[in-house]
């Protein structure tokens, strides 16, 4: 059955949403849009899709990527503009393309870089932030605590954070740029980032953007070319 690859950003209220909320409200509309979907075997069918790396809750993207299966073929336009009339505010589906019968499903397990670009109301100089980012990144260890569902746990960051600098960002902002691991086999945050260089106080407004998903090694392009289906990378308005 046909498998289809979209691009979407999240923005506005969405942002609020949390990955399995999200998922729900792209089934519904993808119902309401009347869409052929194919569904899962046993007792409690679903459609098959499957996503990219969630969201951390508050944030927005730009190049959030999620897959469907469909049990009858439609073009790439068709998806696009039948879903695109059934989606809430914030939820903007930017491109679709069809992957060819003859490639590999598209599962996302190769995406394992994600680019961020996080904005602080600083109350700091720009020089201090860059020092802070310099002692950070001179450390040989980066060790921090996780707990959640599993038992907790120390994690060292320091080889997950690939690239961070800082720079000016309108009155009183500095927007650090952070390149960082991701995917199934674990990753930073930028959340924990943000702790480690001290600019999580209360008092201060914390705006996190995902800018780009990548396969390492690949350079970032403006859409997937043929035959490069998984590479997933910033978009440019």
């Amino acid at each position: 059955m046909p498998q289809y690859l979209c691009r979407y950003r999240k923005g506005g209220p969405l942002r609020w949403i949390g990955h399995l909320d999200l998922k729900r409200t792209l089934e519904r509309a993808m119902r309401r849009a009347r869409l052929p979907l194919e569904l899962t075997q046993g007792h409690n069918p679903h459609p098959k899709m499957s996503f990219g790396p969630p969201l951390p809750l508050g944030a927005t993207g730009e190049a959030e990527v999620f897959s469907l299966h469909l049990a009858e073929p439609l073009t790439a336009d068709a998806l696009r503009e039948r879903l695109r009339g059934q989606l809430p505010a914030g939820f903007d589906l930017r491109e679709v393309w069809v992957v060819p019968g003859y490639k590999k499903k598209e599962t996302f397990g190769d995406i394992d870089l994600a680019e961020y670009r996080v904005t602080v109301t600083a109350g700091l100089s720009l020089a201090e932030v860059e020092a802070r980012i310099h002692d950070l990144l001179a450390r040989a260890e980066i060790m921090v605590e996780r707990g959640g569902e599993r038992p907790e746990r120390n994690v060292d960051l320091r080889p997950m954070i690939l690239a961070l600098r800082a720079e000016e960002s309108g009155e009183d902002e500095v927007a650090l740029t952070m390149k960082l691991r991701t995917g199934s086999h674990g990753g930073a945050r930028p959340q924990e980032v943000v702790v480690l260089l001290g600019l999580d106080d209360p008092n201060r407004t914390v705006r996190i953007h995902r800018t780009a998903l990548a396969v390492e090694g690949e350079a970032p392009s403006e859409r997937p070319r043929p035959g490069l289906h998984r590479r997933w990378t910033r978009t440019r308005k």
